[in-house]
């Protein structure tokens, strides 16, 4: 025999296994889309580390003394292409110069896109860095192409003429 307070205790038991079960659920949901949306920031900055590679393969290709390299530095991706040349002066004195042209890949999720840095250092001088902002979208990768494009043109501007100064001084 089931009395009305037996009743009612089954009905609050009931009631709370349901909102623990909704709870539950919408968690696993919360779960699965921040999954998502970090599968989906992940895959754009493979893209965005992809599109470094070939256009830094495309110019170890034309200097040879370069290499990349990819780290940390201070929270962010790092992709740093790299060489010490050792060049004479019109004295015949040897010196060591450094050269790089270094991206740092930094993931905003509030804003869901990823903040770009490139710093340019050229025969010991570094010089003025640029930044890019690049959001999810296919468009933004085209954009992204032109701005690393224009660095790269920049970085070798730069490198082929300090390098003709450093060599004749």
């Amino acid at each position: 025999m089931v009395t009305d307070f037996q009743e009612r205790l089954r009905q609050i038991r009931e009631a709370k296994d349901r909102e623990l079960q909704d709870r539950k659920q919408q968690q696993a949901a919360r779960g699965s889309d921040r999954t998502s949306a970090l599968e989906l920031r992940m895959d754009h900055r493979r893209n965005v580390e992809k599109i470094i590679q070939e256009y830094a393969d495309r110019f170890m290709s034309e200097v040879p003394s370069f290499s990349l390299s990819k780290s940390f530095f201070e929270g962010k991706y790092k992709l740093e292409l790299r060489c010490e040349d050792v060049l004479m002066d019109d004295e015949g004195r040897v010196e060591k110069y450094f050269s790089r042209i270094t991206f740092l890949i930094d993931p905003r999720p509030a804003q869901n896109t990823l903040a770009l840095t490139c710093k340019k250092t050229v025969l010991n001088r570094d010089q003025e860095g640029t930044s890019s902002t690049v959001d999810v979208s296919k468009e933004s990768l085209a954009n992204f192409r032109e701005f690393l494009e224009s660095q790269f043109c920049d970085f070798a501007a730069v490198y082929f003429s300090g390098q003709y100064q450093a060599s004749s001084n």
